[in-house]
């Protein structure tokens, strides 16, 4: 009996301690979470961008050069008809320096925009791919030098300005042939190209095919409705700046250390020139070369008006260089309120004398004008007109000892230039 009752219990202690320990469960959690999330990939901005192949580059729409990079024209980069070509203030753009036919330049067409908005604080720089010049430098390029020239082409403007040719108008030389955007000239006087502003040009001028030259700014049949000034162009081959015709007017000019002519106007030019320094290298030709029409029958002709410049001779100049002054082919205009200095031994070239008209302060037509000439020199007024058939010179010109006041340039406009900067 005890036995049986020790079983007993037994088998009631194990169902107590089986019904007590509850069974292994496994519990599943399905968790949804939702997020979005923005990652932002910062590209890094090209150092530099070049524009076109080495051939002909058009530009058809609208284009912008921006500040944050430099960029490289390498060929003939040519704004058509209806293309407009906007660069921001303060932009760097360099030019490959192939030579001759390949030269690099930068061409605007009848027709097409340039709106080159420059600032003093931040102007643009066009020169050539071998200037090391970069953001960090200013206005002072490290490695150029005014006098390193023909390293590019330049730029050339195209408008539907009247020009003094036979039927108004005409092909730009050298540039390239059987294109119709090399040609320049029409009826509208008024006519806009756009806008260059605070535009520094250097290193240019580089020769072509058949011995023609590019300018550092070349202007042809270009319209009153373009605004163009504070230009420098600094160390070209050929011109400065060179204009074919056309009413544009140009203002606050200053050419540094060209080869040729400083002001070249041709083909009956009839704006103005308002504000310019000429600083001649020594083998400079002349600060202005000026001729009439070349239309036979006379019909497109143009009255010039060139107003408040500085002329700086060389301290050495070449023989036969640093003329001061070349109006011929029946130049029609008026040259007015122009100092020289720095030009002892040297003269005008020419004044021609079929359409000499002595003093006035006033362009008209067909006559050749001069007013305020101040000679900074020790020379004798017979010396320095001993070139031309002039007579009356007395009449507008004088021999000073000093500059004096309010005459030639304004020169506190070319604060933002290079040769500013260098001079001073």
């Amino acid at each position: 009996m005890k036995t049986q009752s020790l079983y007993l219990s037994m088998f009631i202690l194990i169902g107590l301690l089986q019904s007590c320990t509850p069974e292994a469960e496994t519990i599943f959690e399905t968790i949804t979470i939702t997020e979005t999330v923005t990652v932002t990939t910062s590209l890094p901005t090209p150092e530099s961008v070049t524009v076109g192949a080495g051939g002909i580059f058009y530009i058809d729409d609208t284009q912008t050069w921006t500040n944050d990079r430099i960029w490289v024209m390498n060929g003939k980069v040519v704004v058509r008809a209806g293309g407009v070509l906007n660069i921001e203030a303060g932009t760097i753009i360099k030019s490959e320096n192939a030579q001759g036919v390949d030269a690099t330049a930068l061409i605007i067409a009848r027709g097409g925009v340039i709106n080159a908005n420059g600032t003093a604080t931040a102007p643009i720089i066009f020169t050539d791919v071998n200037d090391i010049i970069d953001y960090n430098d200013g206005i002072v390029s490290p490695n150029r030098v005014p006098t390193d020239t023909g390293k590019w082409g330049g730029i050339i403007i195209l408008g539907d300005a009247m020009v003094g040719q036979d039927g108004g108008n005409d092909d730009i030389e050298g540039i390239a042939s059987g294109y119709d955007w090399t040609n320049y000239g029409g009826s509208n006087d008024n006519d806009s190209s756009g806008v260059l502003t605070y535009v520094s040009i250097r290193h240019s001028g580089t020769q072509l095919a058949g011995g023609d030259e590019i300018q550092g700014l070349t202007l042809g049949g270009v319209g009153a409705g373009t605004t163009i000034n504070n230009i420098e162009v600094v160390g070209s081959n050929d011109d400065g700046i060179e204009i074919f015709g056309g009413s544009v007017n140009v203002s606050n000019v200053v050419i540094l250390a060209q080869r040729d002519d400083a002001l070249d106007l041709d083909q009956g030019y009839k704006g103005t020139i308002d504000n310019a320094v000429i600083a001649l290298r020594a083998n400079s030709d002349n600060p202005f070369e000026i001729d009439g029409t070349e239309d036979s029958t006379g019909a497109n002709d143009g009255v010039y008006t060139v107003n408040n410049v500085t002329v700086y001779g060389a301290d050495n100049p070449e023989p036969g260089k640093n003329n001061l002054g070349d109006w011929k082919s029946d130049a029609t205009g008026l040259t007015n309120n122009v100092v020289y200095k720095n030009i002892n031994g040297l003269a005008i070239k020419g004044i021609d004398a079929d359409t000499y008209n002595g003093q006035a302060t006033t362009a008209s037509l067909g006559n050749l004008n001069f007013n305020g000439f101040d000679f900074v020199s020790t020379a004798s007024l017979a010396d320095l007109f001993a070139n031309t058939t002039v007579t009356d010179y007395a009449d507008w010109a004088e021999v000073v000892a000093t500059q004096e006041a309010n005459t030639g340039a304004d020169e506190d406009a070319f604060s933002w230039t290079l040769w500013s900067t260098l001079a001073n």
